[in-house]
Parts: structure tokens; sequence; C-alpha cells
């Protein structure tokens, strides 16, 4: 959960499964999907016409995230769609989806997203979206009062269903196309220091030019001689062209660029100081 309000929020479960949402009233059944629109999420916190509000943006993990937390809180019987659509068209796949369900290979049929497939879903979490919710198309609209007053009608007209379906009880954990105890749980370590390999292609000095509002990236041989310098604004940017010229042939040290460009990046945003192999710290401008 990555954003949250004080209040009657906290009588409503949390949803199982982390994602970008707010909460209401949790006697409410109406709950809303902003698509893209991450600013309206400010404004729905707290609102009792709805018990919880989440953006999504992606037609893959983030849809199928969006029924795990609606199957677990069952008496969420309405979801709104509003806000911006995004180019991955999800709030298309989440109406084909609920209208066509998925095929064999585990796509949304009818989806004009470019990857709708969904194969973390069970069976009862599709089931319970299709049969116990009802879907409310305002894809595009993004004036909350609008959504608000609409949600405010749905409450009255939504069903009441106190005790959990079977559908509800075995999108909880009793059945499904995906045991999720069986999916394997990794606690995150580092590898020791004797495990690095040192990068045939080289090793890079990572800088700051502020004046130009830029990170200088600098490629050396393992000699130590200076081969190229690899400018640009984004991490992003850097990064990319770092692979694309083949600059970096082993995993572990694309990983450790990846972590320092982006903090070299988020340093210049934020005006903080740089220094390579350090962290950040927010008490040290530059």
């Amino acid at each position: 959960m990555t954003e949250a309000v004080e209040g009657p929020q906290a009588a409503l479960a949390p949803p199982p499964v982390i994602g970008d949402v707010v909460f209401g009233d949790p006697a409410s059944p109406v709950a809303v999907c902003t698509l893209a629109s991450r600013s309206m999420l400010a404004r729905l916190a707290g609102r009792p016409e709805i018990a919880i509000a989440g953006r999504v943006f992606t037609e893959n993990v983030g849809v199928e995230r969006m029924l795990q937390n609606l199957a677990a809180n069952p008496r969420l019987r309405v979801l709104i769609l509003c806000g911006r659509e995004s180019l991955h068209q999800v709030g298309q796949t989440i109406v084909s989806l609920h209208r066509h369900g998925l095929d064999e290979s585990a796509r949304v049929v009818g989806s004009p997203g470019p990857e709708p497939f969904l194969p973390n879903l069970r069976a009862s979490e599709l089931r319970h979206f299709q049969q116990e919710v009802e879907l409310v198309d305002m894809i595009g609209e993004r004036d909350v009062e609008r959504v608000l007053t609409r949600a405010r009608e749905l409450a009255h007209m939504a069903p009441t269903d106190p005790e959990p379906s079977q559908a509800a009880h075995q999108a909880a954990g009793l059945g499904g196309a995906l045991d999720r105890s069986e999916v394997e749980q990794v606690v995150a370590a580092s590898d020791p220091p004797s495990a690095w390999r040192y990068d045939e292609a080289g090793f890079f000095l990572i800088l700051l030019d502020r004046t130009a509002g830029e990170l200088r990236v600098e490629h050396y041989s393992q000699d130590r001689v200076l081969r190229r310098v690899i400018r640009g604004a984004r991490a992003q940017d850097v990064c990319h062209t770092l692979i694309r010229l083949g600059l970096v042939t082993e995993l572990a040290h694309a990983a450790y660029l990846g972590r320092e460009v982006a903090k070299a990046e988020a340093a210049l945003r934020l005006g903080l100081h740089y220094e390579q192999d350090s962290p950040l710290d927010p008490s040290r401008p530059y």
C-alpha cells in the first residue's frame, strides 16, 4: 500500500497485494480504478461514497492484482473504471475480461492491449469478477465529482452480501488455477565481495555535470585508459546506451550500473551530493 488516509478505512482489510491505493468508507460496496490517472487518488481518499480506489497502469500484472484485491474483499460489488487510458489499453482490457474472460493461453479475449496475459489469475478470481462485480465504464472521465456522484447512485443499487460467496471463498485461497503457497519466496541478500567478477569490457566513473544538467559516465578499459564518455539527462538513456554499445558483459556489473546511474539522476534532480558507491544523504545538499 503506497498511499492511505487516516479515518474509517481502518475497518476495511487492506488488500493482500501491494498497490497504489487509497481508502474511503469500508461500508461502501464501490471500488474505483483510475487507470493511468494517479492525481485522482488524492481527491478520492477518505470519501464515503467509495470503499477503495486504485490505479492500474499495465494490462497484465496490474489487472491481475486488481482482481485479487477485489476477490479478497467480497463486499465490493461495483467497480468503476475512470481516468486516463494508457497506451497499454488497461481499461479496455478490463472491459473485455469482464465480458469474455480468458482463452487457453491466459490471454484476455478481445483485448486491444499489447500484452494482456493473466497467467497468475485464479479461475475462482475471474468467476468472482465476472459474476459478482458490476463493471461501470467511465473510461476517460477525470472529473472526481462526477465519479463520486455515480458511485453514490450505485452504492444504493448494489446487492448486499454480508457473507462471502463460494467464489469469494475460493478466491481467498480454497481453490483455483494457482496455489500461491507454492510460489517460491526468496529473501534477498547481497553477494559477498569475493563473488565479484571484473567486467572484461571495462569499468565506469559516474559524475554529474550540473551546469549542463546531465549525467557523465566515463568508460575505462581494465588498464585504466579512458575510452569514451557517455552523456545523458536520464538514467534510462545512459543505461540503454551502455548495453547497446556492448560496454557491459557481466550481469552483476549491469545491475550495479543501473543502481548507480539511477542514484546519480536522483541526486541531479533533487540537488543532492552524489558520490559513487555511497548512499544518498538527504541532509547533504550539493
